[in-house]
């Protein structure tokens, strides 16, 4: 079964300073764990999710207690894109080193790890209990609401 999703860009009201710091601290454990994750599965050739998952998930839950458990499940699903992309480009040739760089992170969130607050803001689960974040709406995310957007697009 494929399951379609859309992804609409929303930006976030000025954090506070205490508030973007604890980001900022996620947003290095997450580093940490994709890093360490990445070259596992390149150095054992592990492209697939659920076996990255069953090798590593207990491992990463007790490196990283601190953090809620489906963030070791994201981690796992992101490594395992960037894995299949780099084996794909060094089987072909194209890649420059023998283990990818992790340069760029998005932190994936799944429906554990975050919830609506309304709708203009949205509290997201992180090590440190949860924090709520404000939006800031535009015309686009009001269509996706009020179910007026073009969604799920029509086959013509």
């Amino acid at each position: 079964m494929v399951r379609v999703s859309r992804t609409v860009i929303v930006r976030s009201v000025s954090l506070p300073r205490s508030v973007f710091r604890v980001f900022v601290e996620l947003e290095g454990m997450y580093h940490e764990i994709i890093g360490q994750l990445t070259i596992y599965s390149v150095r054992n050739n592990i492209k697939s999710f659920t076996r990255l998952k069953a090798l590593k998930y207990h491992e990463m839950r007790s490196l990283y207690p601190q953090l809620p458990s489906h963030y070791a499940y994201t981690v796992c699903q992101d490594t395992s894109t960037r894995v299949k992309g780099f084996l794909r480009l060094r089987r072909l040739g194209k890649a420059k080193r023998d283990l990818p760089e992790v340069r760029n992170i998005s932190i994936w969130l799944d429906d554990h790890l975050w919830r609506l607050g309304g709708y203009t803001s949205m509290w997201i689960a992180i090590h440190r209990g949860w924090v709520s974040i404000g939006l800031e709406p535009h015309k686009q995310y009001w269509k996706y609401v009020n179910g007026v957007g073009d969604w799920p697009p029509r086959l013509r």
